[in-house]
């Protein structure tokens, strides 16, 4: 958990209520996909204890408990993008529901979604199947900046 969990919570509920879903946020969610080469790109949003995606691509997504997302790791570092080039061989993850069985996950790529005061709400994030390379630095750059396209549709929703 952050260290100002509850003050990142208020801006989550004024940012996106339960259930929120918006075809820019599905855009935003396949340009990250298309952009990494992966299969899956998720916009996610952390809740107090359910990992929400308001955007999804590649996978119809109706949640998940924090403590088996990969994402409630990302939020730690707002000024990072959290990269795994493979799930099943990183120990923080291996044990996760997503990293095991048949269709299990192995990369994944994730950018915070960040509040202007610099508290990470949720992730931009893609999924493969295999695992993959650490993308260059160029991708990473653009991945920052559809998380920023992101969050600028989230607030100007919350503004409406």
């Amino acid at each position: 958990m952050p260290h100002d969990e509850p003050a990142r919570q208020r801006e989550v509920d004024g940012l996106a209520p339960p259930g929120y879903r918006a075809a820019e946020l599905d855009r935003i969610a396949a340009a990250a996909a298309d952009l990494i080469g992966t299969p899956i790109g998720l916009v996610t949003l952390i809740d107090r204890d359910r990992l929400t995606a308001p955007g999804w691509h590649g996978i119809a997504f109706d949640g998940l408990a924090r403590t088996q997302s990969v994402c409630s790791h990302g939020i730690l570092t707002p000024d990072e993008l959290l990269c795994v080039p493979d799930l099943q061989a990183d120990a923080r993850f291996a044990g996760l529901r997503i990293a095991q069985g048949t269709n299990a996950l192995r990369f994944y790529a994730g950018a915070p979604l960040v509040t202007p005061g610099g508290r990470a709400f949720g992730m931009l994030c893609v999924f493969d199947n295999a695992p993959r390379p650490r993308p260059d630095a160029d991708r990473c750059e653009a991945l920052r900046r559809l998380a920023a396209a992101a969050v600028a549709r989230m607030e100007r929703a919350a503004a409406a």
